[in-house]
Parts: C-alpha cells; sequence; structure tokens
C-alpha cells in the first residue's frame, strides 16, 4: 500500500462531496440539480432506521467504485482498465435494496455491487457482457486492476437521466484529474462521446484540439481511436490510452448502430416482430462487442 496515494485518495472523496455540499448552485442547470451522495437512512440489524440528518452512504469517489475499486486506499493497486461513465442517476429512485446492499458493505459485509435479481440497469447487465470480451467476470467479484467511477460525482435528484450537459460534467474536472493522478491507470475507457470529451480536455486542457474525427462520426471515432488510441499524460511521469466508446444503455446502443433498422412490413405479425427484434438487439450487441475486442488487442500492446 502507497500512504501517499492512499491519503490523497481519501482526501480526494472528502473534498469532492464537499464541493456539492458547500456550492450547491455550481452543480445546478436549468434541467438537473446535483448533490452529494447523503442519504437520511441506516440499517441496523437488516431493519431501515430514519436519521435526523442526512449522512453520506458512498465512502469512495463514486458509488459505482462500489463496484470495482472498492477500498483501493486499503491496497493502492495498479490500475489496468480504469472505466468511466456520464453520472450515476438519482439515488432516490427504485434503489431500496441496492442502498440497503451499499449501507451493508459500509458496514463491513462482503456483498457485491451488482446483483442481476435486483439490477434495473441494461447500461450495468451489458457492461458485464463487455468486460467479459476483456477477460472478467465482474458480476462475480472485483478485481484489484479495475476501477470504476463516473466523471460527474454528483447525484441527481429529479430525473434519472438525460439533458446532461458538458458545463455541469467540466465542474469536476479538476478532480478527475486528480483521481487519475492517484491512480495512474493505464488504460481509461470512456462510455459516450460526452464523457470522452471530458475526459480528454481533463487530462489534455481545455484549449487542446480535439483529436482528428471528433467533430464527425463518433462511430467511425471509436473504430479509428479503438484501433490506434489516444495517449495522454497524466502527471509527470505517466502515461494511459483513452478509448472512446459508446455507451452500452439503450440509446448508446441505438446511437452506435443507425443502419440497423428492422425491414419488416406494417402487416407483420406480433412474434414476426419480436422475433425481428431479437435479431437487432443482437446485432447492435455484437457491434460493441467488436469495439472491445479492439480495446483488448490495443490495450495489452
Amino acid at each position: 500500500m502507497n500512504k501517499e496515494k492512499a491519503d490523497k485518495y481519501q482526501k480526494l472523496v472528502e473534498e469532492s462531496q464537499a464541493s456539492y455540499r458547500d456550492n450547491p448552485d455550481d452543480h445546478k442547470s436549468n434541467d438537473i440539480e446535483l448533490v452529494a451522495p447523503d442519504i437520511n437512512i441506516a440499517v441496523e440489524n437488516g431493519e431501515v432506521k430514519i436519521l435526523d440528518k442526512g449522512v453520506s452512504i458512498c465512502k469512495e469517489i463514486n458509488l459505482y467504485t462500489y463496484w470495482q475499486g472498492l477500498n483501493y486506499a486499503e491496497k493502492t493497486p495498479d490500475i489496468t482498465y480504469l472505466l468511466v461513465a456520464q453520472d450515476w442517476g438519482n439515488l432516490a429512485m427504485g434503489r431500496n435494496e441496492f442502498l440497503k446492499r451499499i449501507i451493508s458493505i459500509n458496514n463491513g459485509d462482503d456483498l457485491l455491487y451488482y446483483e442481476k435479481a435486483t439490477n434495473l440497469s441494461e447500461t450495468d447487465d451489458t457492461l458485464v457482457e463487455l468486460f467479459d470480451v476483456l477477460g472478467y467476470k465482474i458480476n462475480e467479484r472485483r478485481y484489484d486492476e479495475l476501477f470504476f467511477t463516473n466523471f460527474c460525482l454528483g447525484y441527481r435528484t429529479g430525473r434519472e437521466s438525460g439533458n446532461m450537459d458538458k458545463t455541469l460534467m467540466m465542474k469536476d474536472a479538476a478532480y478527475f484529474k486528480r483521481l487519475c493522478k492517484i491512480l495512474e491507470p493505464k488504460n481509461i475507457l470512456c462510455l459516450g462521446k460526452l464523457t470522452f470529451e471530458c475526459v480528454y480536455e481533463s487530462l489534455k486542457g481545455d484549449d487542446e484540439r480535439k483529436p482528428k474525427g471528433f467533430s464527425d462520426s463518433y462511430n467511425k471515432f471509436i473504430v479509428t481511436y479503438g484501433v490506434n488510441p489516444i495517449t495522454v499524460p497524466i502527471g509527470n511521469h505517466h502515461t494511459a490510452k483513452i478509448f472512446p466508446l459508446a455507451h452500452p444503455g439503450a440509446m448508446g446502443k441505438l446511437n452506435r448502430t443507425p443502419d440497423i433498422k428492422s425491414d419488416l412490413p406494417p402487416t407483420a405479425t406480433k412474434e414476426e416482430r419480436m422475433k425481428k427484434q431479437l435479431e437487432i438487439s443482437a446485432k447492435r450487441f455484437e457491434v460493441q462487442v467488436s469495439d472491445w475486442r479492439r480495446v483488448r488487442k490495443a490495450s495489452q500492446k
């Protein structure tokens, strides 16, 4: 364990959450309000208890880190893949069982972040399959060399997804850059165009021109830089490869494969439509699998 890294990580967790508590107006737009991961419940002997004052449920940089990266400060391992998503969503939307599991983990129980039976996220289900392409069974265990986070470290109070803008995301740019300097990841996997843009600008600087092709088709961009990944400096003595990827959620799959459409006539039966939809879903998923196979190959060079 590297004590310097551990101390810097713990300080980063505390300061990033405090920024949401102390400066709430900095984390609002016309559509979105983001807050610290504070809740007013606790679990004692398996029972939910209401607290008078909210406390942070998240002991890591982000709740996503409970999936991969939990207790980083205890080991400070080398990170092979840093996965970066956009934002976590709303803590209050239908996640009682999930929150109880997080609280239990905080209390020392050896539980996984992801549980198929109670999972409400298509994104998470797809990530399980995509990380299998890299050789990891993230639905079964945690790996020291993996670390998950969202770029935006706040949690929504309203709608679950959509309408995120770059200005809100970049409020956490300095925190993300500090995180990368601590982790020194070999590879950074960016889920979605906006996430990639924020990661790139955070590490390369706002004035740095985007890589060739970024302003054109993001789908072509994914392929180009999946084969020849972008390299960015992290600190004074480390570099990392950045991979732009499609978001694994429903809209991300659709945007990644706009040419895959149904060719059934309006008179098609319900059974025919269901069969065709399954075929389309399989084709869309295979495109993302191909993207991640390129990542696997390029990241091992």
